[in-house]
C-alpha cells in the first residue's frame, strides 16, 4: 500500500455576470460533477464545495489524492476448459486472451466461478497522477454542464451559460493546462470589475484563493456575502430606529447579484403609505430588489438597497435608487386610486374578455366553475363554510381585471382581497381570495381559513381536470401550465391539513362541474390519478426511500395524510437490528398468498399447534388494528403487525403450507390470504428490499 499524498484542487470558470438565478445551482452542478469524476478517477477527495460570484463559477476539492493508488487488476478470460484443449495446450481462444492482455500464457492463473475453472491474469497498474489525469475530468465536467438557458459566443460552438473570459485551475500551486471554450487555463484570476482594475492576479494555491479575491473587493463564498448584508442591514436599522422586514429570499437574490455588497438606507415619499403595505413591499422587492422597513410596528418610507460598488457618494447613489421607485410606486398610486373608483363587479364582468385557455372559456368562466366546485368541496369538508368559499370563488380572479395587477401581476390574491375588503365584502371572503392562490411555490405556506383551503383546491383541480380534458399533459420536459405544481399544492395541502376527502372524490367533483363536456370520464379519471400518484411519489422521495413509498403507495393512495403517516411509521424500521427478518417474515406470507385465492379459512378443521397459535394471534392483532385503522393511528398499527412476526415463523417453521392434501393446503392458503390482507392494507412490503 502507497502512502496517501493529497493537496487541493482549485477551478475557476471565470465569465460574463450569470444570472442570480441560476448562479448558486450551476456551482453545486459543477461540484457535483467534479466530485463524481474525481472519485471515478480514484482521486477520492476528502470533500468538495462549491463558491460563486456574478463573474465566476468555483468548485474546491480539498485533500484530494495527488496520484492514484497502484492496484493489482485482474481480467477473467474464458474457462479452462475452452482455453486448453484435452493435451494441456492452448486453444484459439486461450492465444486470442493472451494477446488481448499483452501477457505471455505463462501469466495464466487459474480461478474457481462455482464449479468452473476460468483464466485470469493478473497485472500490476502503477496509479497515474492527478495532475495527468485532471485535464480530462476538467474538459469533461465543463462540456457537462447544463443550465436553464445558455448561449454561444463568436466563432465557438461551445454553450455556455455566458462568455467564458478566464479559467484558474490549481492542484495546490501547479497549473492544470487544458482548454474550454477556446480559454487556456492558468493561475490567474480577476477581481471586482470596477474596484480591482482590468489586470488579473495570480493566485498561490487553493488555500490563498478566497483571500486573494478578498484583497480586490470580491467575497466568492455567497454566505459570506449574505451575512455581511444581513448585519450591515441590522446595524444601520438600529441607527435609524427601524426594522427590517426579514425576507430570506430577497438576501438570497441580492447575494448573487454582486461580488462586494455596499449596504444604504434611502427614503421615499410618505404619501405612498396610503397603499396597501403589500404593494408597497411587493413593488420594492420584485422590480427593484429593495428591502422594506417597519417603525412602530408599521410599514416605514424607507428602503435599504444594495450595491455592487463603493461610491464616492452613497447620497448620490441613493438618490438616483429612489427616483427609480419614485416613478414605480407613482404608477402603482394611479393604478390603485383608478381600481379604486370602480366597484367589485366591474372587474367581474370584465373577466368575460379574458380567455382562461382555449376551449374551457374565459376567465369569467373560470371563476364561476371554481366557485361552485368551492362550494361542493367545503360542503363536504367544512359545511359551515359553503357560503363562504362559494362567495369568494365568484370573485377570486376578479383582480386579474385590474389596471394594479395588470401592472403588478405577482399582486394577484393580494389585491383581491384588498379590493374585496374595501367593498364591504366579509373579512373570511377576503382571506379566502388571497389564500387561494397559496402556495405559490415549493415551500411557501399553505392556505389557513377552511375558505381558503376549499377555494385552494378548486382552482387546481379546476385547472388540472380542464388540461387533462384538452390533452395539455407535462412531458419529460415541458410543463407549460403548472400542473405538476398545481398537483403538489392538492396534495400539500391535503395532507398537511388532514383532509379526508379522496383524491378520486375531487377528481369527480371537478369532472362533475365541467357537465357535459368530459365525454371519457373514466379515462381521464385514471389518467390524473396516476399524474398525482407520481406526483405524491415524487414528493414523499424527497424525505424517505422510494422503496418505503413505493410499497405504502401500493396499499391505496386517496388520502395523501395516510400515506405520508405509513412512510413515517414505516421507515424507523429500517434501523432496527431484525430489519431484513421481519421483511422477509411479511414478504413469506404475501408472496405465498399472490396468486392463490385460497377460499374460505374453516377453523374447525383439525390445526397444527403453530398453526392455531397464528390464527389466534392474527384474530387478536386484527380486531385491535380495525379501530386503530379506522383511527388513522398508523405506527400503533404497524407495531400491531410486527407484533406476528414471531407467530409468523414459528408457523413457516413447523407447518409445510403446500402439503399434498388440497382441503388442508387449500384451508392454509386461505388463513395466510387473511393474514396477508391485513399486511396489504398497511403496505405491500414485498416492495420493501429486505
Amino acid at each position: 500500500m502507497n502512502d496517501i499524498a493529497r493537496n487541493d484542487f482549485l477551478l475557476e470558470v471565470g465569465i460574463e455576470e450569470i444570472p442570480a438565478r441560476m448562479a448558486d445551482e450551476s456551482a453545486a452542478l459543477l461540484a457535483q460533477l467534479l466530485k463524481r469524476e474525481l472519485d471515478e478517477a480514484r482521486l477520492e477527495p476528502e470533500s468538495v464545495r462549491h463558491y460563486v460570484t456574478p463573474r465566476r463559477l468555483v468548485a474546491v476539492a480539498n485533500g484530494l489524492r495527488t496520484a492514484q493508488e497502484d492496484r493489482t487488476v485482474e481480467k477473467r478470460g474464458p474457462s479452462k476448459k475452452v482455453a486448453f484443449d484435452a493435451a494441456g495446450n492452448l486453444t484459439k481462444a486461450g492465444q486470442g486472451f493472451a494477446r488481448s492482455q499483452g501477457v505471455d500464457p505463462a501469466q495464466f492463473e487459474l480461478t474457481l466461478v462455482g464449479d468452473v475453472e476460468y483464466v485470469v491474469v493478473r497485472q500490476a497498474q502503477k496509479g497515474e497522477q492527478a495532475v495527468a489525469l485532471l485535464p480530462g475530468i476538467c474538459t469533461k465536467i465543463l462540456g457537462e454542464l447544463r443550465f436553464p438557458k445558455s448561449m454561444r459566443w463568436g466563432a465557438n460552438p461551445q454553450a455556455f451559460v455566458r462568455p467564458v473570459h478566464w479559467i484558474l485551475a490549481l492542484l495546490g500551486n501547479q497549473v492544470v493546462p487544458f482548454q474550454f471554450a477556446g480559454i487556456a487555463s492558468g493561475n490567474r484570476t480577476w477581481g471586482h470589475r470596477f474596484h480591482s482594475g482590468r489586470e488579473g492576479v495570480e493566485v498561490a494555491g487553493p488555500k490563498e484563493y478566497l483571500v486573494t479575491l478578498a484583497e480586490r473587493s470580491v467575497l466568492a463564498d455567497p454566505q459570506d456575502r449574505k451575512q455581511r448584508i444581513h448585519d450591515e442591514a441590522l446595524r444601520q436599522a438600529r441607527e435609524a430606529g427601524l426594522e427590517l422586514i426579514e425576507d430570506p429570499e430577497l438576501l438570497d437574490h441580492v447575494a448573487h447579484l454582486v461580488e462586494f455588497p455596499v449596504v444604504a438606507i434611502g427614503t421615499f415619499n410618505p404619501k405612498f403609505l396610503d397603499m396597501p403595505a403589500e404593494v408597497l413591499v411587493t413593488s420594492m422587492k420584485n422590480h427593484q430588489k429593495f428591502f422594506a422597513f417597519r417603525r412602530d410596528g408599521k410599514l416605514s418610507n424607507h428602503f435599504l438597497v444594495v450595491n455592487n460598488t463603493r461610491p464616492a457618494d452613497i447620497a448620490v447613489v441613493l438618490r438616483g435608487n429612489q427616483r427609480v421607485l419614485s416613478a414605480r410606486l407613482e404608477d402603482a398610486h394611479f393604478f390603485f386610486r383608478e381600481d379604486k373608483k370602480k366597484p367589485l363587479s366591474y372587474f367581474v364582468d370584465k373577466l368575460n374578455g379574458q380567455t382562461f385557455l382555449h376551449g374551457l372559456g374565459s376567465m369569467k368562466a373560470k371563476s364561476d366553475r371554481v366557485a361552485g366546485l368551492a362550494e361542493r368541496f367545503a360542503a363536504e369538508l367544512f359545511p359551515v363554510e359553503r357560503a363562504t368559499a362559494a362567495e369568494a370563488g365568484a370573485l377570486c380572479k376578479a383582480d386579474l381585471a385590474s389596471r394594479m395587477v395588470g401592472e403588478f401581476p405577482e399582486l394577484q390574491g393580494i389585491m383581491g382581497r384588498v379590493y374585496a375588503l374595501a367593498a364591504g365584502r366579509p373579512a373570511e371572503v377576503a382571506m379566502a381570495i388571497d389564500e387561494h392562490y397559496l402556495p405559490r411555490f415549493a415551500g411557501d405556506r399553505l392556505p389557513e381559513s377552511p375558505a381558503g383551503i376549499a377555494l385552494a383546491l378548486a382552482d387546481r383541480m379546476d385547472t388540472l381536470v380542464g388540461c387533462y380534458h384538452l390533452g395539455l399533459v407535462p412531458t419529460a420536459t415541458k410543463d407549460p401550465y403548472g400542473l405538476r405544481r398545481a398537483a403538489l399544492a392538492v396534495l400539500r395541502i391535503l395532507a398537511d391539513r388532514n383532509l379526508t376527502i379522496p383524491l378520486g372524490r375531487l377528481v369527480d367533483l371537478a369532472m362533475d362541474n365541467y357537465g357535459d363536456l368530459i365525454k371519457d370520464r373514466a379515462k381521464l379519471s385514471t389518467d390524473l390519478l396516476e399524474f398525482m400518484k407520481q406526483r405524491l411519489k415524487h414528493w414523499l422521495g424527497t424525505d424517505h426511500a422510494t422503496e418505503v413509498v413505493d410499497a405504502c403507495l401500493a396499499a391505496g393512495f386517496d388520502l395523501p395524510w395516510d400515506v405520508r403517516e405509513k412512510c413515517r411509521a414505516v421507515e424507523p424500521l429500517r434501523g432496527r437490528e431484525d430489519y431484513e427478518p421481519l421483511i422477509t417474515a411479511f414478504k413469506r406470507v404475501i408472496n405465498i398468498t399472490r396468486g392463490n385465492s385460497g377460499g374460505t379459512f374453516d377453523a374447525s378443521l383439525p390445526l397444527e399447534p403453530s398453526e392455531q397459535a397464528l390464527w389466534d394471534a392474527f384474530l387478536a392483532v386484527e380486531g385491535k388494528a380495525a379501530g386503530l385503522f379506522a383511527e388513522r393511528r398508523f405506527p400503533e398499527v404497524l407495531a400491531a403487525l410486527v407484533g406476528l412476526k414471531p407467530a409468523v415463523d414459528r408457523y413457516f417453521d413447523d407447518v409445510l403450507v403446500m402439503c399434498d392434501d388440497e382441503r388442508v393446503r387449500t384451508n392454509r392458503l386461505a388463513m395466510l390470504a387473511r393474514v396477508g390482507s391485513l399486511f396489504l392494507r398497511f403496505a405491500d412490503f414485498t416492495r420493501i428490499l429486505a
